[in-house]
């Protein structure tokens, strides 16, 4: 039984960006009194002027002045802040996620305009999505602004040198627009605020602009792309062109031709990719798609399809002179406006209108009262494009109120030292993912603990102060529990092995959990008895007799132990239980020890399987044993049992043939 939608539109506009936007003010004032219903689906209830973000970064603007709600500014639309997980547009109905605590909601529809904009795809980098901050919501540049104010104050704790510069290094990668824009107003804020901060000496803070091509912002020509580069690596920011990053870390940027950039924050303007509800959409053959965008006519109808309209990232719209327009703002406003016309035009059976704008030109701060623009075919730079950008940028922005605020703001800016308050909220995840590269250092012995790590792929090395290893963490395994149940200091080295994914339960998660479930708390003391310090192993070793450290594991083993055949059946190896009561008994094959029976494991078989089962050993889920040389030293040997957290171990000869097996508690007791 299908759900009958909850409410109709005439309009129904996807997305709350400049495209939707626009379309529904256009609509709505072409529409008049008409009793019409215009519904804007977005996933935020504000619209971002994203040309402003960069100031938000560097303190020049407040976020709230570059967000306008959509309610105020397309008033007389049904404004809908939700998700759209389901478009159906043979039946012309929509579901609607609109969070936690609301059910799903299906809205059906007339006319549909699809402006989502564009999706962000990093996977192609490995790391990048796990460690870099993206610049596409005001929420990005808060949370961006407060990590480089964070980076600042915990530099400023720091008084080794090196520290501090490899703390305060910043990547920006991506020389477009967004990439050139953030990277200058970073560099600005930084210059800014380092006097506040004693500790902290000139050029140690850096912020290093990584570029695939051969020339920044290429879109405005030689001079202007020369010019700006210059005027950055006047600031102070250093440009890597030519260059692709290969992967990033906790701690690094990695490039294509193996140089490698220390960096604890890193900013990622590049990675465009479809839409997923565009792409869904595509993949079922609904709309035509090229490149993952909408193909659409002049007239902004999407091809093949009548009232279906799109705009902005998510389509290939073409251009009056020929190509495709810019995924730019001024671009994506004028064609809303035009859909909005031609849904009117749609709806009073008229003609529709082509898209004929072709561009006044282009704009980009490059921080420091500097800029760069063509416009009308002519180039300016400096000062003067500076302030034909604040001035262009002032007259587009929605709304009288936003007009003065801004334009206030800019002129505080002028005479007044830029904010350094760190106000955003940590809106922490008790789980996060993160990609190492062989040789990255995921901590250090005094470093302050804040994770439990499981290793996904890959394997990190547990080293002591002596270098040697503790432990192999490979895929499956964990770390991190000692340090978390104990001071809370890391006591070892952390370095990647090799290429490896780790995901990273926070310590305040991990503690919560450990307290309410027993079992948990009974396994993770378990397994960090594994991590002892050297000076630990060797109090064990000294409470040894004189005559026992000098011994072989094949001197102080217990010999005579029960073993099990492999040729035996489940039922005869209970019978050996009720002989030779113990815990565990080794499994041979030809003398050779094939693996470890739990007692509690083979009964547990039986119950599963039935009592008269007759099922051989070597069908149950054996343990693999942990196997020494019967040569080996008692030092040795305590520290290997110590280390790898077992009670016992079997001991062999040469040929895996069992000899015996030893505890710690053997050892203390003397040699047999």
């Amino acid at each position: 039984m299908h759900e009958t939608p909850s409410r109709h539109f005439d309009v129904a506009i996807i997305g709350g960006g400049f495209a939707g936007v626009y379309c529904a003010q256009q609509v709505l004032k072409r529409l008049g009194a008409e009793r019409l219903r215009v519904g804007v689906i977005a996933s935020e209830n504000h619209m971002v002027f994203q040309p402003m973000l960069p100031e938000v970064v560097g303190g020049s603007l407040s976020p709230q002045h570059v967000v306008n709600p959509i309610r105020m500014i397309c008033d007389g639309a049904d404004v809908l802040k939700a998700q759209v997980t389901d478009l159906d547009l043979t039946n012309r109905v929509m579901t609607l996620d609109g969070g936690r605590f609301t059910p799903a909601v299906k809205v059906s529809f007339d006319h549909l305009m699809l402006a989502p904009g564009a999706g962000v795809d990093l996977s192609r980098i490995p790391g990048m999505s796990e460690h870099a901050y993206l610049m596409r919501t005001v929420g990005d540049a808060m949370k961006l602004r407060a990590a480089i104010i964070s980076r600042m104050e915990e530099a400023n704790l720091i008084n080794k040198a090196q520290q501090r510069k490899e703390m305060l290094s910043f990547v920006v990668v991506g020389g477009g627009y967004s990439g050139v824009e953030t990277a200058g107003q970073i560099q600005d804020l930084i210059v800014g605020v380092r006097r506040y901060y004693d500790n902290i000496e000139e050029g140690e803070a850096s912020v290093t602009l990584i570029h695939s091509g051969d020339r920044l912002l290429g879109m405005l020509g030689k001079r202007l792309g020369d010019y700006t580069g210059s005027c950055l690596a006047k600031m102070g920011v250093n440009i890597v062109f030519n260059k692709r990053v290969r992967a990033v870390t906790a701690r690094t940027v990695q490039l294509n031709d193996g140089t490698t950039i220390t960096s604890h924050l890193v900013v990622c303007t590049v990675g465009n990719a479809p839409h997923p509800l565009i792409k869904a959409l595509g993949e079922s053959g609904a709309v035509p798609l090229e490149r993952g965008k909408l193909v659409v006519e002049a007239t902004g109808q999407v091809k093949g399809l009548e009232k279906v309209w799109s705009a902005g990232d998510c389509a290939v719209f073409p251009k009056a002179d020929g190509g495709c327009c810019p995924e730019t703002a001024q671009f994506a406003m004028r064609q809303g406006a035009l859909i909005g016309d031609n849904i009117f035009a749609s709806l009073r059976k008229l003609p529709l209108k082509p898209f004929k704008f072709t561009g006044l030109g282009e704009l980009a701060t490059i921080g420091h009262r500097k800029a760069v623009a063509m416009v009308m075919g002519l180039r300016f730079s400096g000062l003067l494009a500076w302030f034909m950008w604040r001035s262009v940028y002032l007259m587009k922005l929605p709304g009288l109120d936003r007009k003065l605020r801004v334009m206030m703001e800019w002129t505080f800016e002028l005479f007044f030292p830029r904010d350094i308050n760190l106000l955003t909220p940590s809106f922490s995840s008790p789980l996060g993912e993160m990609h190492l590269e062989a040789g990255d250092s995921l901590f250090r012995s005094g470093e302050p603990a804040q994770s439990l790590y499981a290793v996904k792929k890959g394997c990190v090395e547990i080293t002591d102060a002596q270098g040697q290893i503790v432990k192999s963490a490979v895929a499956g395994e964990h770390f991190g529990e000692r340090a978390l149940m104990g001071d809370g200091i890391w006591r070892f080295d952390a370095t990647a092995k090799e290429s490896s994914e780790l995901v990273a339960i926070d310590g305040g998660t991990f503690k919560t959990l450990v307290k309410s479930i027993g079992s948990l708390e009974s396994l993770f003391k378990s397994t960090a008895q594994q991590y002892h310090l050297p000076e630990e192993i060797q109090k064990t070793v000294d409470a040894i007799s004189e005559s026992t450290r000098s011994a072989t594991a094949a001197d102080v083993m217990t010999k005579n132990i029960a073993s099990l055949d492999a040729a035996l059946c489940v039922q005869d190896a209970v019978e050996e239980f009720q002989r030779h009561p113990h815990s565990t008994y080794p499994v041979t094959e030809d003398g050779k020890v094939i693996g470890l029976l739990r007692r509690s494991v083979a009964y547990d078989w039986l119950k599963n399987h039935g009592l008269t089962c007759r099922d051989g050993l070597k069908d149950l889920p054996l343990t693999t044993p942990f196997c020494v040389r019967g040569e080996v030293l008692v030092p040795e040997l305590v520290q290997t049992l110590m280390r790898t957290g077992v009670s016992k171990a079997v001991v062999m000869d040469a040929e895996r043939r069992l000899l015996g097996m030893v505890t710690v508690f053997d050892l203390l007791k003397g040699a047999r």
